[in-house]
């Protein structure tokens, strides 16, 4: 990392440290200075006042630290403010500060100095930003006022003083009314009164500021946009089989100038993680990604790409200069080579012979030619199926199922004894391919239904005139096959070990072995990043996106 590049990150760093020096320098002995000394010569609204400014600055300057290590320009102005009134308050108050006005007062300087590093606009709000803002003014409103009656006030309170009394005291002041403690003095019961009134007035602020500043997200999805990607998905067979994820409500679009071309992305974590390779005419995919790595950094996030495929990903590394690791391989079957046949296929036959006799059948169809009453029940069991647990996904799923705008999309159902038992549900890949979306079934079913499902929708394909399908993503691919071997070394077989033990949470090994079944062809996919630093960051980044962190579960990422 360059040293100017860095910049951001050390100030971000001093001025959360700044901050708790800040909150430890009123509050605890021996770094407790006290005020004892110049209080007779300050009002004691303007000493307490202060008093209680020094920790308000304090605990935001720890929340404003993330947004300068981040480059936001606004982040900066606020530490610029605070910082101020943070001296001006220790001035006023007290001048047995030094070590405390001069950690202030230097970072305030390099702030000052390095001002051009800090060019990033503020990230898109939300609908609940106002909220989180809310709760935030509200969390640091009553600790700081807890601390400023305890630390500041402490010795001038009647009687013994309870937490919850304290606790009142402050809640209540914060809507303008006195709580259950009473002060030697009514000036100092004024004082009090006075300043957690302050703080109220800000809990109101700071929402109100946001919800009138809040701006809708970059680049937001429209129904006319959805249109024009499936438009362009279907323009050539070249087309990657992740473009019609691209249509998700959580995504956004880069658009070529001429809207022929785009890059789906989203942001997470301060990384602007796009979905895939970009979509629509090739020649014009330098230019989405550089209109994408101009986006990024305007807003200072971290450019990287979930899910690239070969010709993607040597297209990014060509026009962004990103790095590349290998995430996995996505299992696709070529209709016209796909047979039952023979002994590679001796497990899937017998399979499915075996789910056969028990009963189990299929049909496969457009979604949009389905009668009503089966897709209300489809809609339910998708539901049920789900079993409580949230859908996950990202760059390889979609965020709904079965609406009236994915008509052509394609569904293979398994019934048993008259009743739906599983299901596999497929959107379009170009004109001619199909990608799967999500495989699910009845808990209690039996072994054999998703080999029926998969083998009777290539049968089902190649009299409908398509050409491949897409199955599902099998993570790591390439390391079980290598560990497979006699010549596998401690070190590989090792490593498969430790992705065994994960795959109690997350279905990996087992998925490859059941994708390897039906002798697919594989096509890697990759991770790309802008730099080694930045891997740890991307890679959580795009487990937070597919949900993998809130959710331990087996579910394909498909």
């Amino acid at each position: 990392m360059k040293i100017r590049e860095s910049v951001p990150v050390i100030l971000g760093r001093l001025a959360y440290l700044v901050g708790l020096y800040d909150i430890a320098s009123n509050m605890f002995r021996p770094v407790k200075k006290t005020a004892a000394s110049v209080n007779q010569y300050f009002p004691v609204a303007i000493s307490s006042t202060g008093f209680a400014t020094a920790i308000f600055t304090g605990l935001v300057l720890i929340i404003v630290a993330r947004g300068l290590i981040r480059r936001k320009r606004r982040a900066w102005t606020l530490a610029i403010l605070l910082l101020a009134a943070n001296i001006v308050s220790d001035f006023i108050r007290n001048t047995n500060h030094p070590l405390q006005i001069a950690l202030v007062l230097g970072l305030l300087v390099l702030l000052l100095i390095f001002r051009k590093e800090f060019y990033a606009i503020s990230d898109p709000t939300t609908k609940v930003q106002p909220l989180v803002g809310f709760g935030l003014t509200v969390v640091v409103s009553i600790i700081t006022g807890i601390v400023f009656i305890y630390y500041r006030h402490g010795n001038q309170i009647q009687g013994n003083p309870t937490f919850k009394n304290i606790f009142l005291t402050v809640i209540e002041g914060l809507v303008g009314v006195s709580g259950p403690l009473e002060f030697t003095s009514s000036r100092i019961s004024d004082t009090v009164d006075f300043t957690l009134g302050a703080f109220g007035f800000f809990i109101i602020l700071v929402p109100l500021w946001l919800y009138f500043r809040r701006i809708a997200p970059v680049n937001a999805l429209n129904d006319d946009d959805i249109e024009i990607v499936k438009k362009l998905i279907r323009h050539d067979g070249e087309q990657d089989s992740l473009g019609y994820f691209a249509t998700r409500a959580d995504k956004s679009i880069i658009w070529s100038d001429n809207k022929k071309a785009g890059v789906a992305y989203r942001v997470q974590g301060g990384v602007m993680l796009a979905s895939g390779d970009p979509f629509g005419e090739f020649s014009l995919w330098p230019e989405v990604i550089e209109k994408f790595l101009e986006e990024a950094r305007l807003h200072a996030w971290t450019p990287a790409v979930m899910g690239a495929s070969d010709l993607g990903g040597e297209v990014w590394v060509e026009h962004a200069g990103m790095l590349a690791i290998e995430i996995g391989d996505e299992a696709i079957i070529v209709v016209k080579d796909y047979t039952l046949e023979g002994r590679p296929m001796a497990n899937v036959r017998q399979m499915v012979n075996r789910i056969k006799r028990k009963g189990y059948s299929t049909y496969t169809s457009r979604w949009g030619d389905l009668p009503e009453d089966v897709k209300r029940d489809l809609h339910a069991k998708a539901k049920e199926w789900r079993y409580g647990v949230p859908e996950r996904g990202f760059s390889m799923s979609m965020d709904r199922f079965g609406e009236a705008a994915d008509a052509d999309c394609v569904i293979t159902i398994c019934t048993f004894d008259n009743h739906i038992a599983a299901f596999l549900y497929f959107v379009p890949w170009a004109n001619d391919r199909l990608s799967l979306d999500r495989m699910q079934r009845e808990k209690g079913s039996d072994p054999g239904v998703n080999e029926l499902l998969i083998s009777d929708t290539s049968m089902w394909a190649k009299e409908n005139g398509i050409t491949h399908i897409s199955l599902n993503f099998a993570a790591f691919r390439s390391l079980f096959e290598r560990a497979d071997k006699i010549s596998a070394g401690p070190i590989t077989r090792g490593t498969r070990n430790i992705i065994r033990f994960f795959s109690n949470w997350f279905q990996v090994e087992s998925l490859y072995r059941f994708n390897a079944k039906f002798q697919p062809e594989w096509r890697t996919r990759y991770v790309l990043y802008p730099r080694t630093p930045d891997l740890v960051k991307v890679a959580w980044a795009a487990l937070r996106a597919e949900k993998f962190i809130s959710s331990f579960r087996n579910h394909s990422m498909k």
